[in-house]
């Protein structure tokens, strides 16, 4: 009886220590992700690479961490939504790679999920696919003030023609291009 009256006492009082003790914290670097789609624009059904690096902050420098894999994510411009479309893994070096077939104009995103101790981390890049000469991409309040010979095509404008660039209302700014 003193026996486990001893052993539970014991027991109680580890319970009571471990729950006392403070957590030990966890230290997370800040990450950063870069990402380039090329070429820009491009033509429909040609090839574009996604490519880019993966880095974090430690010590007052960026630093590159063991091989971690990323997710490539494609959100097709108009109303699809965004699809993780491939994974990468990063070199050595950081950097990764992957080509893809260019077939909607849209906006890449490669993110990096994070880890134990690497915060999580996004980076995008829109990329313009055009077809039959017509550049399929909105100009957009963003962008730089642009005239027709800054573009030198057709280009979809829609109802926001930002830059006065569609002179006969039909959604298309620089028609002369396409004849």
């Amino acid at each position: 009886m003193i026996r486990r009256t001893i052993v539970t006492l014991v027991s109680v009082l580890a319970l009571a220590l471990t729950a006392s003790a403070p957590a030990q914290a966890t230290t997370t670097y800040d990450t950063r992700v870069t990402v380039n789609a090329k070429p820009e624009p491009v033509a429909k059904n040609r090839t574009i690479t996604v490519t880019g690096s993966l880095r974090y902050y430690k010590d007052g420098r960026w630093r590159v961490p063991t091989t971690r894999v990323l997710a490539v994510v494609f959100d097709p411009s108009g109303t699809d939504g965004p699809r993780q479309v491939a994974t990468v893994t990063t070199a050595s070096d950081g950097s990764y790679a992957r080509a893809f077939t260019a077939s909607r104009s849209g906006k890449w995103t490669v993110k990096f999920g994070g880890s134990s101790s690497l915060q999580p981390h996004s980076a995008s890049d829109a990329v313009c696919v055009y077809a039959s000469g017509r550049w399929q991409c909105p100009v957009s309040s963003t962008n730089p003030d642009l005239d027709c010979p800054d573009i030198g095509r057709t280009v979809w404008v829609g109802s926001r023609d930002y830059h006065r660039l569609d002179a006969d209302g039909d959604g298309w700014g620089c028609d002369a291009y396409s004849y």
